[in-house]
């Protein structure tokens, strides 16, 4: 499953890097509401009340979350999305959960894992590159395992 238009903006809730390497990101999507309306009188000029009543907030919609496991990761980083940046070569599909075919992850990261060891160890011989973005957070995932998705209740 890959999270597209429908899901809107998603919230990172919570991140868990279990004793056992595997990594749970709780996601939440994002639903619009308007502000509640709000009556100053004679504190505020029309056009500022006007402004305020026309703003729409990007909350978090409990009815929409998500826990997504990754198995055995290989690596995992997180990233304040306002100063991220994207590589020009990079391939990838999706939005919210993202796949990466071509990543300067995977590039680079022979130079900090020993990759051959860990695909010996796992019997697999490709990595893959998950990004989950959300509003404010961007993680990435190196793993040889697909992530397992479920929707989940709010507690």
């Amino acid at each position: 499953m890959i999270f597209g238009n429908n899901c809107g903006w998603l919230h990172l809730e919570q991140l868990i890097d279990t004793p056992d390497n595997e990594l749970i990101i709780l996601i939440a999507a994002s639903k619009s509401v308007k502000p509640s309306p709000r009556v100053i009188e004679n504190e505020m000029s029309e056009e500022i009340q006007n402004l305020i009543s026309n703003k729409v907030q990007m909350m978090q919609d409990d009815s929409q979350r998500y826990m997504i496991s990754f198995k055995a990761y290989i690596a995992y980083q997180g990233r304040n999305e306002s100063y991220a940046i994207g590589g020009d070569n990079e391939i990838s599909e999706g939005q919210g959960l993202i796949v990466f075919e071509k990543s300067k992850l995977l590039d680079y990261i022979h130079e900090f894992v020993d990759v051959d060891l860990a695909m010996a160890m796992h019997k697999k011989i490709k990595l893959l590159h998950y990004g989950v973005y959300t509003l404010n957070n961007i993680v990435d995932i190196v793993t040889f395992y697909e992530p397992i998705i479920e929707k989940i209740s709010h507690n």
